[in-house]
């Protein structure tokens, strides 16, 4: 009797994790749009390239972002991989786009990068015509909920190059902290430089204030 007690328990124990890990799956092969005060922060969409193209190749956009695209077919390029990762369950790449309310176009965009088990790397950028008008901060933010409550990241990091002061005042403005220092740090495309780190643990996450 004992033994298929323990044969029933384990079957359902097993049950149980596939509901989990099926969930888990799930959950990574889509995600939700999330609406903030002026922005939908979504999954990048075909038509988002030609707005795109209008802001991610202009040299304060670039200044400090690994990735640079250089022509509008590289956009264009980078928009269809994106795309075409949508709905994969062995996704480990979310790369968003910021919609304005108002105009219904991309004004900036942002990523979610599963490096390892549970820990996520975030990263913002906004149409240098936005700046200052808080698109990133509502970015950020919501970036950090879709790490922590829809893919139940452990912990959720950034990094950020040194002189990036708008970027270092977000991140502190939305919770996270300051991690470690690197002074020669690959910065994409065969460049190094001084890099920071940022970061927020699940527990720290779910006591800030709302």
């Amino acid at each position: 009797m004992r033994g298929a007690i323990q044969a029933r328990c384990s079957k359902l124990f097993q049950m149980t994790q596939d509901c989990v890990n099926n969930s888990f799956m799930n959950t990574l092969a889509s995600l939700p749009a999330v609406e903030t005060r002026q922005l939908v922060l979504r999954e990048i969409e075909a038509r988002d390239a030609e707005a795109f193209a209008g802001f991610m190749m202009q040299e304060p956009y670039q200044r400090y972002i690994a990735m640079r695209l250089a022509s509008e077919a590289e956009v264009r390029a980078f928009v269809t991989r994106s795309v075409a990762r949508q709905g994969d369950e062995r996704r480990n790449v979310f790369h968003l786009a910021a919609e304005e309310k108002y105009s219904g176009e991309a004004v900036g965009d942002g990523f979610l990068i599963l490096q390892r088990p549970k820990s996520l790397e975030i990263g913002w950028g906004v149409h240098p015509a936005m700046w200052r008008m808080g698109f990133g901060t509502e970015v950020g933010r919501a970036l950090l909920g879709l790490a922590f409550e829809r893919l139940r990241a452990d912990r959720v990091w950034c990094k950020i190059m040194s002189g990036n002061k708008a970027s270092t005042m977000l991140a502190k403005r939305i919770g996270l902290r300051h991690m470690q220092s690197h002074a020669d740090f690959p910065a994409g495309q065969g460049r190094f430089g001084a890099v920071e780190f940022y970061g927020l643990s699940a527990e720290q996450y779910f006591d800030m204030a709302y």
